[in-house]
């Protein structure tokens, strides 16, 4: 705007000294304008401003990695005289990367109608796409001079993994493994005497602690109750993720393993949990996960993940969380999409 104003002036200057020198009257009317234009636009671009806005309603909420997204950004013209023209500035970027592209749009809406600016841009990390719009230049009726207006909208696209299945071995010891559950399993029996799996008939090694007494009375022979077999979270699947230790490449790759795990373990019917720290609320967020929309569930929570700060107040609030719980095993994956199982990384995870 500064270059635009000294190059009217100059212009001014010269019709000045060229009005001075020479008694015409083409030099007369062209000082004349010159002398208006700058007022007479100032009032067109206050009077236009606040009759046109822009927002970004129509940006979808998600995409899939590997794909192009179409967003689109709507300009409004409230008046009803007159064409405004106007040139709108979109932002991109990874919400875990500093680099930002910027793309320039340009055009005319017609009085009281709108125009949309369509934005095409490439997916090829998984994770969280900001798509700012923070203001708008109005242009006078020439398209020399400009006022900002300040818009300031917000959207964001998140990119989603593409699920797949990883090499993974299910241990007896994880298959057999009972966690406390409100929800029991209709296939197989356990060891959870608050709850009966079926009453079948007596056999010469059960023991008479499962005899159902009244319905043997009933039935006038033994009846036996089997215990049920408590459907709980075997598998604890943990996020590690600290501040200073994150990029975007990385946060992609740990949602890449974090789907390709739990989508794995949902198809072998393991039960699992994950589990990270938010800190602004200061809690331990926890999505059980038992087929593959749960799974789905998960992944678009954890697209919302920040990285910690504070360790110390994360590993107290983990320990408060989980205390008195048990898992068969417990699966960390950093902030770099590396997979942790007591302490090494195992070429082969064996749960």
């Amino acid at each position: 705007m500064i270059k635009r104003l000294a190059g009217y002036l100059v212009l001014l200057l010269a019709a000045a000294y060229l009005y001075f020198m020479y008694n015409e009257t083409v030099i007369s009317g062209i000082l004349v304008f010159l002398t208006l234009y700058l007022p007479v636009s100032a009032l067109y671009l206050i009077l236009i401003r606040g009759r046109v806005d822009a927002d970004l309603g129509r940006v979808p909420p998600m995409g899939e990695e590997g794909k192009k997204i179409r967003a689109g950004a709507v300009v409004r013209n409230r008046s009803h005289m007159m064409n405004i023209h106007y040139e709108v500035f979109l932002t991109l970027g990874n919400t875990h990367d500093k680099k930002r592209k910027r793309r320039k749009y340009a055009g005319a809406v017609p009085a009281g109608g709108e125009e949309t600016l369509w934005c095409e841009f490439e997916t090829g990390r998984c994770g969280s796409i900001e798509v700012r719009l923070d203001s708008i230049r109005v242009y006078d009726f020439l398209g020399i001079f400009f006022l900002r207006k300040k818009v300031k909208r917000r959207a964001a696209v998140k990119i989603l993994p593409r699920f797949s299945l990883m090499s993974v071995e299910i241990t007896r010891k994880t298959r057999e493994f009972q966690a406390e559950a409100d929800e029991y399993s209709g296939e197989k029996r356990g060891d959870d005497p608050s709850e009966i799996y079926q009453i079948r008939e007596y056999r010469v090694m059960d023991s008479l602690k499962d005899i159902h007494w009244k319905l043997s009375a009933k039935e006038e022979e033994l009846m036996v109750k089997e215990r049920g077999f408590p459907l709980g979270c075997t598998v604890l699947i943990w996020f590690d993720v600290r501040a200073g230790k994150l990029s975007a490449e990385g946060f992609s790759k740990m949602i890449e393993r974090a789907a390709s795990l739990s989508v794995t373990l949902a198809a072998e019917k393991c039960i699992h949990m994950a589990a990270w720290y938010e800190e602004k609320n200061e809690q331990i967020v926890m999505q059980r996960v038992r087929d593959e929309e749960s799974a789905c569930s998960m992944v678009w929570r954890l697209l919302d993940l920040e990285p910690c700060r504070d360790i110390k107040k994360r590993d107290a609030c983990y320990e408060n969380t989980f205390r008195g719980r048990e898992f068969s095993s417990i699966v960390t994956i950093d902030g770099e999409g590396k997979i942790w199982k007591d302490g090494e990384m195992p070429e082969l995870l064996r749960l």
